[in-house]
């Protein structure tokens, strides 16, 4: 009873210290043109969805053609949004901006909840307070982009699986998989996690058990019928619906990878976006949407210079993609350009931004450093770090490949504060275990 009142009261402090937080934000922090850049695609897709229940970005059309260039699930939630203020009779901004500040303290809650599935009480509470206080988070929760949406829902998924992971529960793997969909519908980028996910936790369950139990096989099966039925859903909507010369997908991934192969890409942007000379833009136009005319160039130059090409894959970019300021944007945490922000005007709100940019290097050497203790232990509690590494090392690799814009780390932010935890806790056993052996 005592442990069940302690985890509802620190729940309520962790859920009322994120809301504080990103309320103050939203009202003494001002965007200059708030609508601009990627929202003004997402709003345009809510509008063609609620007027002619077609997904499209075009504008200025009574029949906008259907398209798949980006993933409808942020587009859907603005769009039941602004139907939901029009029957209230409210303004739809102030009411996207407070479910958004909403979904970003219930991320908070779900650090933690993951958090004390394998960490002690007061270790839990730090990746929770980490996530309450991450500047990024609050920053990109005050704009119509998707990173909110998407972090609450993957945390919202890891947090189900492990529960069904742990409990062996149908159920819960059913409703893991339901959640793993929606995740997908925002960000596409996270399809193979929940495929990860099921051969791993064999292989944990025979760790630990010796066998994987019936109901964990069921349930399993049920995660990944589910998850790939929602998947393929859209991807049939897409044959079915989308002509083939309108925008997709697989045009914007050629458009990443052309960005993702320039290291000078994102220095010259922002010296002048509108620069017709850059790179990536003259390499899009040579090969003409033909990822086999993008392979052949892509290998020539790194044949002509491998050391070049080694040290940007597989040590500058994914520094990039963990690096602090935001490239593709007004920079530090801002992507719209702010004209007031609380961390200009508050003390407290500096201390914290202080301190959280200081500790981000460090958390981030720390989440790598946990995989020294990843495979310590053969309890299924000690094996559920193992699903954050997957998710995160899985999701960084396809930003690293393609695009590694700081901006694309964010919503894994909760997934890196719960591994530095998780090191951070791992660390002090050991130290604990010596100080004892030594006395």
């Amino acid at each position: 009873m005592a442990d069940r009142h302690y985890r509802l009261y620190t729940l309520l402090v962790i859920l009322l210290l994120s809301l504080f937080v990103r309320i103050a934000y939203y009202e003494n922090t001002v965007i200059d043109a708030p609508v601009r850049g990627d929202a003004v695609h997402y709003l345009q897709y809510a509008k063609n969805l609620i007027n002619h229940a077609t997904f499209s970005k075009q504008a200025g059309s009574k029949s906008p053609v259907p398209d798949a260039y980006w993933a409808p699930g942020y587009p859907a939630f603005l769009a039941a949004v602004i139907l939901a203020a029009e029957t209230l009779h409210v303004h739809a901004y102030p009411l996207i901006m407070g479910l958004q500040i909403l979904l970003g303290a219930l991320t908070a809650v779900l650090t933690f909840l993951i958090a004390r599935l394998f960490m002690g009480r007061s270790w839990a509470l730090l990746p929770a307070l980490f996530v309450s206080l991450s500047p990024h988070l609050i920053s990109l929760g005050d704009n119509l982009l998707t990173e909110t949406l998407y972090g609450f829902f993957l945390a919202a998924s890891l947090y189900v699986f492990l529960l069904a992971f742990r409990n062996k529960s149908t159920v819960q793997y059913a409703a893991a998989g339901v959640l793993f969909g929606l995740t997908w519908l925002v960000n596409p980028v996270m399809f193979f996690v929940p495929v990860f996910f099921i051969p791993a936790a064999v292989v944990l369950y025979r760790r630990s058990d010796g066998a994987v139990p019936g109901s964990a096989v069921q349930g399993m099966a049920c995660c990944l019928a589910l998850f790939l039925t929602i998947a393929a859903a859209w991807q049939i909507r897409g044959m079915l619906n989308v002509p083939h010369d309108a925008p997709s997908g697989r045009e914007r991934l050629l458009e990443n990878l052309v960005i993702g192969s320039h290291s000078d890409y994102y220095r010259i942007w922002r010296a002048d976006p509108r620069d017709k000379n850059n790179p990536a833009d003259l390499d899009m136009a040579k090969i003409g949407g033909s990822y086999a005319a993008f392979a052949a160039m892509l290998s020539g130059r790194i044949i002509r210079d491998p050391l070049h090409y080694l040290k940007w894959y597989f040590l500058d970019k994914p520094l990039l993609l963990w690096s602090w300021n935001i490239q593709v944007g007004q920079g530090d945490v801002y992507v719209f350009p702010v004209m007031q922000s609380l961390y200009k005007n508050s003390m407290l709100a500096i201390a914290s931004y202080s301190i959280m940019r200081a500790l981000h290097y460090w958390l981030f050497g720390l989440a790598v450093l946990g995989l020294m203790f990843l495979f310590r232990g053969t309890t299924t509690d000690n094996a559920m770090p193992v699903f954050l590494y997957i998710s995160l090392v899985y999701i960084s690799s396809v930003y690293v490949i393609s695009q590694a814009g700081p901006r694309y780390s964010v919503p894994l932010r909760s997934e890196l504060y719960l591994c530095a935890a998780f090191a951070l806790s791992r660390i002090a056993g050991y130290l604990n275990r010596k100080r004892l052996q030594a006395a």
